[in-house]
C-alpha cells in the first residue's frame, strides 16, 4: 500500500524525505536519490512487435477457415475460388493490421501529460531544472498557469487553485491549502494538501516538496492500469468467433455425410469427395470478411456525419449491442460551462435562461419575462457580480471562452444577458480603484469602484454565510432595510434548498463608501456593515440534447450510469434533471472501494449515480456490469478515464476537451463532447449489426441451400443435381454482390423501440430455424423442377442446367428476403437501395451468360434454356419468394 501523505504533518514529510523548506536538497542528496529513485519519467512499455501483430490478424478463427477453403479449391482445381479466397485473406490481414497497430501507441501518449521544468530550491539556492531531474524532497515552487511536474505536499500556499481535471474529470478549479490534514480516507479529489502531476495550477502561488516521481505518481499508476488492463473481445468479434465454430462443424459433417452417403450409394468416389469439398467449400462464406469490413466502414463513415469518429472498425457494431451507458458528467452530460441560473432576489427567485458562456437568454419572474432595469436590485446585483471577477470572457472563432475562473464566467455571462459587461461601464466612467483577491481561508473576493457620478461602492462575493456576517442591512425592492436574525435564517434556508438542487451558491453584497483606494481601506470597510442584495445559484446545466437522449436510451432497453468526481448533491441534482434517476440515491466512491465483490454487483446494478469515484473505481463499475453480461460503453476525457475507456467494450472519449491519453485508449471519439451523440451513434451501431445479420442470414441460407439441395440428390438417388463448378460459380458470381448491397440498407421502423439484448451470438436458435427453414424453401422449388423435367424426359444436362438457372437465380432474388428483418421487403423503401438493384442486375447478366454464353456453356456444362421452359423455371422460383415472403408477414405481425 502507497504511503498517504496526505495525511501526514508536511513537517514530518520533510523529515523524512531528509529536506529543508528553505535550502531543499543538497547535491549529494539529489545523486543518491536519484540513483534509488531513478529518473522522472514514465517508462514506456515495449510495444508488440510487427510481426506479431500481423501474426495476431491470422489467427481468427474465420480465416483460418478461409485459408483451408483455399487450399481445397486448388486442390480440387478450381484456382478461381482459390484466389478469390486467398485476395479477402490479404484485404483482412491488412486492415486488421493497420488497426491492431495504432491501438499500440495509448500508453506511449502518457508522455504529452508531463512538464518539461520545474523551479526548485536546491543547496538554497533557487533554480530552473528539467522536470526529469526531480527527485523525492525536492522543493517545488507553483506559480499561475504552471503545470505540476511530480506529485506533491504542499507546505506553503498563496490562494493557489489547481485544474486537477486530467485525474478527477471535473472542470472546476480546487482550492488547495497547505495547512489541511485529514485523519480519514479521502479521495484524490479531496486531498487539498496535494498537488499532481501533469495538473495545472490554474491561481495563486505555492510551495511544495515532492513525494512522487515517474511510475509512483497518481498518473504514472494509471499509466500502470492502462498498461495491464486487456482489451476484451468485441462483440462481434465473439460472435463471429462462434460463426466460425459453427462452420467448422458444418464443414466437417458436410465432407463427411455427403461423402460417405454418395460412396455408400454406388456413386463415382472421385466426384462424390469432390463434390463433397465443392460443398464444403461454398458452405464458408468466404465473402464474409470483406462485407462485414465494408458494412462497418460505411456505418464509420456515416457516424463521422454525426459527431462520431470511430477509430477501430469493430467498435461500430459494438455500439448497436450495447446495454450500459457509463458517462462522465461534466461536458458529457453537461455543458462544461458555468452558468447563472437562479438569482434569490427580494424574496423571490428569478430564473435565468441560457446556457453557458454564449451571452443570451432572458430574465424570468413567475415565468414571465422582466428587464433587469426595471426589477428593484437585479441590476445592482449584477453589476456587483460582474465587476467582482478577475476574470475575462472573451470570444474566439465565433464562440465564447472564459480566461480564469469558470464560476466567475458565469457571472460576466450573466451581465452580458443584461445588456452590459467589464468593458462597457468602463467606458461609461466605472474606474477600478482596489482589490481583496479570493483567498480560502476568508472564503471571499472585494472589489472598489470609482463611479460616474462620483460615489464609490465596494462589491463583494463569496460563501453565503460568510457574506452574510459582515451584513447588517438588506435591499429590498430598492429600498434598505434592516438584516434581522429572521430574514438571516430565511435566506440560510433558501441557501440550503438550492444547494440540494446542485447550484454552487454565491452571497453578493455591495456598500457606498469613501476613499476606498486600497486594499487596507477595504479590510477597514468590510469589517463594518454592508448591505445584502441577493444569492447567486450557478451550475454546469445539462446539455438541451441530453434529456432527450435519455429518453430515448430508456425506450431501446439501455440502462445510463453517471460516473463523476463532482460532490454528491451537484451529481443526484443534474441525473434527476436529465432523467437518469428520479431518486437521491448515489454511491460514493469510497463506498465501491469498500465494497466485498458480492455487494459490488448489487450496488452497480441497482444505481445509476456514482460521485467521487476514482480511476480504480470506474474500473471496478466495467468489471461488475461485464460479469453480469453487459455490453459496455464508457465515456471520459481525462488521463484518469484511460484504463476504464480500454477496458469497455466500447470506449468514448472527447474530441474537445479530451488528453491525448483518453482518445488513444478509446474506440471511439466524439468530436461534439455531446451525450446525445452517442445515442445517435448507438442508432447507427444498430442499424449496421441489422445489416450484419442481413447478409449473414443471406449467405448462410444460399450455402445452407445448396447442400440441402445436394443432399436430397443424393437421397433421392438422382444424379447430381449440380457439378461442382456450377456450385462454385453460384457461390462467388452470385451471392457477393447481393450481400455486399446489404451494407448499404436503411434503418427498419422502431429500431431503439427494441430492447437491448446481451445476446453475443448471431447464430442463435431463432436465427437458426429461420435459416434452416427457409434454405429448405429455397432448395424445395429447383428440386421439383429438376424432378420434373428428369421426369418429362429431358437430357440430363438440360436438366441440371434448369437446376442450376432456378437455383441461381432464387438465391440472387433472395437478397429481397434479406433486405427486411420481418414483413414485407417489397416496401416503399424497395427503391432507395441502387446498389441493390445494380448488385441484382450484375447477377442476372451474369447467370444469362453462364446458360447462353458458348465459352462459358463449356466450363459451366450448361445448355439453352428453350423458350418453353422458362415458365416452370419461373415458377421455380417465385412460388418459393412468395412463401418465405408470406411467413415474414406473420413473423412481423407476431413481433407487433
Amino acid at each position: 500500500m502507497s504511503r498517504e501523505f496526505y495525511k501526514e504533518n508536511k513537517i514530518s514529510i520533510l523529515n523524512s524525505l531528509n529536506s529543508d523548506s528553505d535550502q531543499g536538497l543538497n547535491k549529494t542528496q539529489v545523486e543518491k536519490k536519484r540513483e534509488k529513485f531513478g529518473l522522472n519519467k514514465l517508462q514506456e512499455k515495449r510495444g508488440v512487435s510487427v510481426w506479431q501483430i500481423l501474426l495476431n490478424q491470422l489467427k481468427d478463427l474465420i480465416i483460418i477457415i478461409l485459408i483451408i477453403a483455399a487450399v481445397l479449391a486448388f486442390l480440387i482445381g478450381d484456382t478461381l475460388e482459390g484466389y478469390a479466397i486467398l485476395a479477402v485473406i490479404v484485404f483482412n490481414t491488412i486492415i486488421g493490421f493497420v488497426t491492431e497497430y495504432r491501438a499500440q501507441k495509448a500508453v506511449a501518449s502518457l508522455k504529452n501529460v508531463l512538464s518539461k521544468k520545474a523551479l526548485v530550491i536546491r543547496d538554497g539556492k533557487k533554480q530552473e531544472i528539467e522536470a526529469v531531474d526531480l527527485v523525492p524532497g525536492d522543493i517545488i515552487f507553483i506559480e499561475e498557469g504552471d503545470q505540476i511536474p511530480a506529485d506533491a505536499r504542499l507546505i506553503d500556499t498563496n490562494n493557489l487553485t489547481v485544474n486537477e481535471a486530467s485525474l478527477t474529470g471535473e472542470s472546476e478549479s480546487v482550492a488547495k491549502e497547505a495547512e489541511a490534514q485529514f485523519d480519514s480516507k479521502k479521495t484524490l479529489a479531496e486531498r487539498n494538501n496535494m498537488v499532481y502531476m501533469g495538473t495545472t495550477a490554474a491561481r495563486g502561488k505555492g510551495k511544495a516538496v515532492v513525494t512522487a516521481i515517474a511510475e509512483e505518481t497518481e498518473i504514472g499508476k494509471i499509466g500502470a492500469m492502462l498498461d495491464e488492463t486487456k482489451e476484451g473481445k468485441t462483440p462481434l468479434e465473439k460472435r463471429l468467433e462462434r460463426l466460425g465454430k459453427s462452420l467448422i462443424k458444418i464443414t466437417l459433417a458436410v465432407i463427411a455425410v455427403l461423402t460417405i452417403l454418395g460412396i455408400f450409394m454406388g456413386r463415382p468416389v472421385y466426384d462424390t469427395v469432390k463434390t463433397g469439398i465443392a460443398l464444403a467449400i461454398a458452405a464458408v462464406p468466404e465473402g464474409l470478411p470483406i462485407i462485414a469490413t465494408v458494412t462497418l466502414a460505411i456505418g464509420m463513415k456515416k457516424m463521422v456525419e454525426h459527431n462520431a469518429l470511430v477509430r477501430e472498425l469493430l467498435a461500430v457494431e459494438t455500439l448497436g449491442s450495447v446495454t450500459s451507458i457509463c458517462t462522465d458528467k461534466t461536458g458529457t452530460i453537461t455543458e462544461n460551462q458555468m452558468t447563472l441560473r437562479k438569482i434569490y432576489l427580494n424574496d423571490h427567485l428569478i430564473e435565468i435562461s441560457g446556457t453557458g458562456y454564449q451571452p443570451e437568454g432572458d430574465f424570468l419572474l413567475a415565468g414571465e419575462k422582466i428587464e433587469p432595469a426595471v426589477e428593484a436590485g437585479l441590476e445592482l446585483t449584477l453589476k456587483s457580480g460582474l465587476l467582482c471577477t478577475s476574470a475575462e470572457l472573451t470570444k474566439e472563432d465565433g464562440a465564447y471562452k472564459v480566461l480564469g475562473e469558470a464560476t466567475e464566467g458565469a457571472l460576466l455571462t450573466a451581465g452580458r444577458k443584461a445588456g452590459f459587461s467589464k468593458e462597457s461601464l468602463k467606458n461609461k466612467g466605472y474606474q477600478k480603484l482596489a482589490e481583496i483577491p479570493f483567498n480560502s481561508d476568508y472564503m471571499y473576493m472585494a472589489v472598489s469602484y470609482a463611479l460616474p457620478e462620483g460615489k464609490e461602492h465596494l462589491y463583494l462575493k463569496g460563501s453565503p454565510d460568510v457574506v452574510l456576517e459582515m451584513c447588517d442591512s438588506i435591499m429590498l425592492n430598492g429600498e434598505q432595510k434592516e438584516l434581522t436574525a429572521a430574514k438571516i435564517n430565511e435566506i440560510q434556508q433558501k441557501n440550503k434548498k438550492l444547494g440540494e438542487e446542485g447550484l454552487r451558491i454565491l452571497g453578493v453584497a455591495y456598500k457606498e463608501g469613501k476613499n476606498l483606494d486600497s486594499e487596507e481601506k477595504l479590510q477597514t470597510e468590510i469589517k463594518s456593515s454592508l448591505t445584502f442584495l441577493a444569492l447567486s445559484a450557478i451550475i454546469d446545466p445539462p446539455r438541451e440534447s441530453v434529456k432527450e437522449a435519455i429518453k430515448e436510451t430508456k425506450k431501446a432497453g439501455i440502462k445510463t450510469k453517471m460516473i463523476t468526481g463532482d460532490q454528491m448533491d451537484t451529481a443526484a441534482a443534474i441525473a434527476r434533471e436529465v432523467g437518469i434517476t428520479d431518486s437521491d440515491s448515489v454511491i460514493s466512491g469510497q463506498q465501491i472501494s469498500q465494497a466485498s465483490a458480492e455487494e459490488l454487483r448489487e450496488l452497480i446494478k441497482n444505481n445509476s449515480v456514482f460521485s467521487r469515484v476514482t480511476p480504480e473505481n470506474k474500473l471496478q463499475i466495467i468489471d461488475a456490469l461485464n460479469q453480469e453480461e453487459e455490453i459496455t460503453a464508457m465515456t471520459g476525457d481525462g488521463v484518469n478515464d484511460a484504463p476504464a475507456l480500454k477496458k469497455a467494450d466500447i470506449g468514448v472519449s472527447m474530441g474537445k476537451r479530451g488528453t491525448t491519453v483518453a482518445r488513444e485508449a478509446s474506440d471511439m471519439v466524439l468530436l461534439d463532447d455531446d451525450f446525445a451523440t452517442i445515442v445517435t451513434a448507438v442508432r447507427e451501431g444498430r442499424v449496421i449489426f441489422d445489416n450484419i445479420q442481413k447478409f449473414i442470414y443471406f449467405l448462410f441460407s444460399n450455402n445452407l441451400s445448396k447442400i440441402i439441395y445436394i443432399f436430397l440428390g443424393i437421397i433421392f438417388n438422382l444424379p447430381l443435381p449440380l457439378l461442382a463448378m456450377q456450385i462454385l460459380w453460384i457461390n462467388v458470381v452470385i451471392d457477393v454482390f447481393p450481400a455486399l448491397s446489404l451494407a448499404w440498407e436503411k434503418e427498419e421502423n422502431n429500431i431503439m423501440g427494441r430492447e437491448a439484448t446481451t445476446e453475443r451470438n448471431i447464430m442463435n436458435r431463432a436465427f437458426k430455424k429461420k435459416v434452416s427453414l427457409h434454405s429448405l424453401i429455397l432448395a424445395a422449388g429447383p428440386m421439383l423442377l429438376y424432378l420434373w423435367s428428369l421426369n418429362a424426359d429431358y437430357s440430363l444436362e438440360l436438366s441440371r442446367t434448369l437446376s442450376f438457372a432456378a437455383l441461381s437465380f432464387i438465391q440472387l432474388f433472395h437478397v429481397f428476403n434479406a433486405r427486411r428483418k420481418s414483413g414485407l421487403a417489397f416496401d416503399k423503401t424497395l427503391l432507395e437501395n441502387y446498389y441493390l438493384w445494380l448488385a441484382v442486375g450484375i447477377g442476372i447478366v451474369f447467370q444469362l451468360a453462364a446458360i447462353y454464353l458458348g465459352p462459358l456453356q463449356k466450363i459451366l456444362s450448361t445448355v439453352a434454356i428453350p423458350i418453353e421452359l422458362l415458365l416452370p423455371t419461373a415458377a421455380a422460383i417465385i412460388l418459393p419468394m412468395f412463401l418465405i415472403q408470406l411467413m415474414n408477414i406473420f413473423a412481423g405481425r407476431d413481433k407487433k
